[in-house]
């Protein structure tokens, strides 16, 4: 398994996928900073922690529009170089099973949707002390949601792997993933997204002045069911296909 691991982290070494690691979490931040800069005195009206309402505003722009359709893009470059001049032959001729693949392919992309938080988390921290934010900063908080988020992206992941090794195309998964994506607005409205997989890490990273979760061992459960359940499809599926060209 962990030779599977570092043969699929090579191939990514020539995609440069570190600029969008970056790009993307700094456009999510400076949006987020934007609207709260704009709408300052109507957002501190409550008197609630500055610190929590940049959060709140960069998880709007970040957590339910871009990181769901960034994690879809990560998924289609881990298997893009297997679609591309006979990959596949290359890769399931090895002597490793199927399963251990899949398992490598969505290991790798758990790991780089893991870094962009990271890298979201710093740039959000970056951001926050160059306007000047004098609140306390409530740091183990900050930390907690960012893996919380995470841990929500597992059946999303699951979903855009399974996506992206159905198709050559890099288009029609990063379609179907912006539809998706927006469609979390009508999963809020709709009092679905509970269980709605585009808008579950949003649900999780949310601050405690919003209406997110209200109870995490119920919401974690359906994430882990939802994950499972999707995980043994998408593997199924992957290890019966008989001919990846």
């Amino acid at each position: 398994m962990p030779l599977m691991y570092k043969i699929e982290w090579m191939k990514l070494k020539r995609q440069r996928l570190w600029i969008i690691m970056l790009f993307v979490p700094l456009v999510g931040c400076s949006l987020g900073a934007f609207n709260f800069s704009s709408s300052y005195d109507l957002l501190m009206k409550t008197g609630t922690n500055q610190w929590y309402q940049l959060w709140t505003q960069v998880t709007f722009f970040y957590a339910l529009f871009l990181f769901p359709i960034l994690s879809g893009i990560y998924a289609s470059f881990i298997c893009r170089v297997d679609h591309l001049d006979g990959g596949w032959k290359q890769l399931l001729a090895l002597p490793v099973s199927r399963k251990k693949v899949y398992i490598a392919k969505l290991g790798i992309l758990m790991t780089m949707i893991l870094i962009t938080q990271i890298i979201l988390v710093l740039i959000y921290l970056s951001i926050g002390n160059l306007i000047g934010l004098s609140d306390s900063l409530p740091l183990s908080f900050i930390v907690l949601a960012m893996f919380n988020g995470w841990l929500a992206s597992l059946p999303l992941a699951s979903i855009q792997l399974w996506l992206s090794l159905r198709t050559k195309s890099f288009g029609i998964p990063l379609g179907l993933n912006i539809f998706f994506s927006f469609s979390s607005l009508a999963a809020m409205i709709l009092k679905i997204n509970f269980i709605y997989p585009w808008a579950q890490p949003s649900l999780a990273m949310a601050a405690p002045t919003e209406k997110g979760i209200t109870s995490y061992p119920l919401f974690f459960c359906v994430v882990f069911i939802t994950f499972l359940i999707t995980f043994l499809l998408g593997c199924k599926n992957f290890t019966n296909r008989d001919i990846y060209s």
